[in-house]
């Protein structure tokens, strides 16, 4: 019997693309966090935003960090979004980084096309 690739039982991650410069989805990124109960900003450049989350869990916290790509000098005006968290000590997260990554897509989608 195989065992389970522990590392990806307690992280999450995918990556989108926004018709939209790197600067201003880092922005949007911020923005987002902000809003939502639980998170905190960490840290944020043009190029990445780092954001932690507490759980429902008392003394759990996952973070969250989003890498923004710009699209090539004279290419159309897009931004590839790498998203990833994870859990800080748990090994098992029972799909919390996933309904992480889910939330803050979400409000950055509002952001966006709000």
């Amino acid at each position: 019997m195989e065992l389970p690739n522990l590392k990806s039982l307690s992280s999450a991650s995918t990556a989108r693309t926004y018709p939209v410069g790197a600067e201003k989805l880092a922005r949007a990124v911020e923005e987002a966090v902000r809003e939502l109960p639980g998170w905190t900003l960490t840290g944020s450049s043009e190029t990445e935003v780092r954001a932690s989350r507490k759980t429902r869990v008392p003394g759990l916290t996952d973070d969250v960090t989003v890498r923004l790509t710009p699209s090539p000098s004279g290419a159309h005006t897009n931004t590839q979004a790498e998203f990833r968290s994870a859990s800080r000590i748990a090994m098992w997260d029972l799909g919390q980084n996933r309904r992480n990554l889910d939330e803050l897509l979400a409000e950055l989608h509002r952001k966006l096309t709000g």
